[in-house]
Formats: C-alpha cells, sequence, structure tokens
C-alpha cells in the first residue's frame, strides 16, 4: 500500500466537487447541500450506491472539467508508476461515506466482483479520510487484520483491492468522506472478457469499462 502526494491546484478535482455540491466544505456536504438527505444504513449492495448524492454527481458532473482532469491525472501521475502501458477505468467511482452510514455495504475482496487480480486500486479522497470515516482493508492477503486507510487531502493511496479484503465501519464521526476510486491493470495483463461490472453491468473490456494511455 503506497500513500502519494499530488498538486491538487494542479488537477484539481475538489473544485468540481464543490462546483456540483454547491458547497466549500466538502467534508460538510451532510449537513450544508440544499438537496443533502439522510439514509436509513446502507447495509445492502443493490441500495450503497442508490442515494441522492450518486444521481446528482454522475447527472452533473460532465458539465464540469472533471473528466478532463482525471485523463490528465491518469497519464501525468499515475501512468508514471508503471513500468508498462496501462488500461485506466474509464469512469472513476464516487463515494460517499455519511456520518452515521457506510459507503460500501459488504467487506469483499475486488476479485469476488470480476474483478482481475492483476488490477491496483487507487483511492483518492477529496476530504480528509480518517477512522472509521474511510475504508478498512487487511494489510495482508488473509490476515483479517483490518486496518484505516487514512490519507488527506492532496495525497492518494495505490493498494491492491482485488486480494485485500476491505470494506467500511459506520461512520462514528461528524464528518462526511467523499471520494473517487479507479482500478488500472497493466496492459500485459488485460484479456477480453464476457465479464461485466457488478457495480455498472459495463463488459470489462477496452473502450468499455477499461481505456488505454500509453506511456509515450
Amino acid at each position: 500500500m503506497d500513500k502519494i502526494k499530488y498538486d491538487t491546484k494542479k488537477y484539481n478535482f475538489i473544485e468540481c466537487f464543490q462546483k456540483i455540491f454547491e458547497c466549500e466544505d466538502l467534508q460538510n456536504v451532510h449537513r450544508d447541500w440544499n438537496l443533502a438527505r439522510e439514509y436509513e444504513l446502507l447495509d445492502r449492495v443493490e441500495i450503497d450506491q442508490d442515494t441522492v448524492y450518486h444521481k446528482h454527481f454522475y447527472d452533473n458532473i460532465g458539465n464540469t472539467e472533471y473528466y478532463n482532469i482525471y485523463k490528465k491525472f491518469i497519464k501525468e501521475v499515475v501512468s508514471n508508476l508503471f513500468d508498462e502501458e496501462i488500461l485506466y477505468q474509464k469512469i472513476p467511482t464516487f463515494r460517499i461515506h455519511q456520518p452515521g452510514n457506510l459507503a460500501v455495504a459488504a467487506y469483499h475482496r475486488d476479485r469476488d466482483y470480476n474483478h482481475s487480480t492483476y488490477e491496483k486500486n487507487f483511492f483518492l479522497p477529496l476530504t480528509d479520510a480518517f477512522g472509521n470515516n474511510t475504508i478498512w482493508a487487511e494489510t495482508i492477503e488473509g490476515k483479517g487484520d483490518y486496518q484505516p486507510m487514512e490519507a488527506k487531502l492532496g495525497e492518494f493511496i495505490m493498494w491492491d483491492g482485488p486480494n485485500l479484503e476491505h470494506g467500511n465501519k459506520t461512520n462514528d464521526t461528524q464528518f462526511s468522506r467523499i471520494s473517487i476510486d479507479f482500478r488500472i491493470l497493466p496492459l500485459s495483463k488485460y484479456i477480453k472478457t464476457d465479464l461485466e461490472s457488478t457495480s455498472i453491468q459495463t463488459k470489462m473490456n477496452l473502450n468499455e469499462y477499461w481505456e488505454k494511455v500509453s506511456k509515450i
């Protein structure tokens, strides 16, 4: 698990989120956004991304520079962490972990949901991620020694999501955690498949789930 710093001014994800949610302090989005609402515990996979926050984000994020910033970030930052060409998740996943709730319903390994064991996961918080408002993951496959994946704004984490069991605890802080996560697959490990992403029902193929970025 590697924690890496990046330039938040050059890759200004947070401004896009502030614009979408009309909220300067994103950790208080559950309180300050005019469409915010509370939910009963989102403890089923079928409902953990079925919120007004997710719908509003995906409906409106295309009106910002978000996807351009994301592609630039992949090209200029993430690709340099690999020694070969890579595929990247075309549409990164939006997460919100509100006080008193979960962001992901069940502890799991991503390989349980059709993901390749060769993928690398990236966790990029847009608020400070700490304690019980962040991801908890084991440090060694099968060890079950879950630790919080803590990071501040301006940091992201590269880690082994396909093979390390991970999930959420009920957020007992007073702050929401907003983040994006995405996956990278080395091009040499890519195999065309009929398998689909279970969350967005998209085939995990090039130009569908994956996009290609060159080292050149």
